[in-house]
Parts: structure tokens; C-alpha cells; sequence
């Protein structure tokens, strides 16, 4: 696919599950940067992260629910479908294949972003895209901008998303359903009427 200047942003996790603090991190990068579209990429086996966590497959589908009816959110089952570890640097690879002369914008979060240099390859993943981040607090926020300086100083693009986003996370809404509290207004309303109907995080 040719982008004919078209700038796509990528929004990768393991989104278990995906909740509104993501929503609203994409919706803000999107603005920001007047982008033309948002690949939510659902990971299938996150190196970073517990392997005991929910399927890919269920995983997908409450992304595919949380994002209905944005016309510039898609969702793309690449690594969900891998049978290997998922890396963002191949996924990045594999989405230059597809949309040729692209720009890439990569979505983060801080807390993502201040352990880049973990990444597989992450001097090649930086190399590729422009880093789009989102700050969680404002308590961290010269840490962060320090971070993203050093790494500009380097040679790669990133910038801090002008908002600070929601601080939900997942682990706290997996923690709610196990103690029986009810995170229902963290969640879109399709992913958590999903969630129990599929009895997940009890």
C-alpha cells in the first residue's frame, strides 16, 4: 500500500485488557500529530511480560470492541497470530512492508519509554519510527522530558504528547475483578460486558 504521505500511528500492549486510559492516549496522540490512522497491534506472547496471561484471541476481541466506530482505529491480529515472541521491531518491519512510504508514529507510555533501551534491537526500533509519549503523572515529568532529550541527543525523534493520560492500569483492573470490586468505568462498556460474559480475571 502506498501512504502518499500518510502518517499512521501504531499502538502496541498487551491491553489485558485494553481499558479507556488506552482510548485516550491514542485519541490525544492522533490529534497531536494530525494523524490519518491507529493500528492497535494486540501482542500475542509480550517478551516483557507474565506468560499467564488471558488469550490472544479474547484479548483481540475486546480491542476490536473498544475500538468500533472510530473510522481511524483499526486493529491488526499480526502478532496474536505469531506463534513466536512478540518484538515491535519486526512488527514495525512488517507494517513498512504494507504501508510503503508511511510515516510510522510509535504510541507509548512512559513507563514503557524509560526502559527503552531493554527493547530487542530498540536502537533499530528507534531508527524507524518517531516515539510518540504519554506521561502518566506530573510528578515524573522532568525525569521524563530528561529521557526523551537523551535520547533526541542520540539521533532518534520522540516527543511527549502534550496530555497527561489517564493513569489506569491494567494490573489494577485484572486486581478489582479478582477481589470482586467493580472496574466497569475503567472499560468501554462492550469490553467489560465482555469480560463477564466470559467470566475473565475471577
Amino acid at each position: 500500500m502506498n501512504c502518499q504521505n500518510k502518517k499512521i500511528g501504531i499502538m502496541g500492549g498487551t491491553f489485558n485488557p485494553i481499558h479507556i486510559g488506552h482510548l485516550v492516549m491514542a485519541q490525544e496522540a492522533l490529534e497531536f500529530k494530525n494523524l490519518d490512522e491507529i493500528i492497535f497491534i494486540p501482542a500475542g506472547f509480550p517478551p516483557h511480560k507474565n506468560k499467564d496471561i488471558t488469550s490472544g484471541l479474547k484479548r483481540l476481541e475486546m480491542v476490536k470492541l473498544a475500538t468500533e466506530g472510530n473510522e481511524k482505529f483499526t486493529v491488526l491480529d499480526y502478532e496474536v497470530k505469531k506463534e513466536s515472541k512478540s518484538y515491535s521491531m519486526e512488527t514495525i518491519e512488517y507494517i513498512k512492508e504494507i504501508y510503503q512510504d508511511c510515516s510510522i508514529y510509535f504510541i507509548m507510555g512512559e513507563d514503557s519509554f524509560m526502559y527503552i533501551e531493554k527493547w530487542y534491537k530498540y536502537e533499530e526500533f528507534l531508527s524507524e519510527v518517531t516515539v510518540l509519549v504519554a506521561r502518566r503523572s506530573f510528578d515524573k515529568q522532568k525525569v521524563l522530558r530528561e529521557k526523551i532529550n537523551k535520547i533526541n541527543l542520540d539521533g532518534y525523534y520522540v516527543e511527549e504528547i502534550p496530555t497527561a493520560f489517564l493513569d489506569i492500569s491494567s494490573t489494577e483492573i485484572r486486581k478489582k475483578f479478582s477481589l470482586k470490586k467493580n472496574p466497569r468505568y475503567y472499560l468501554p462498556d462492550k469490553v467489560y460486558n465482555y469480560i463477564i460474559k466470559e467470566g475473565l480475571y475471577v
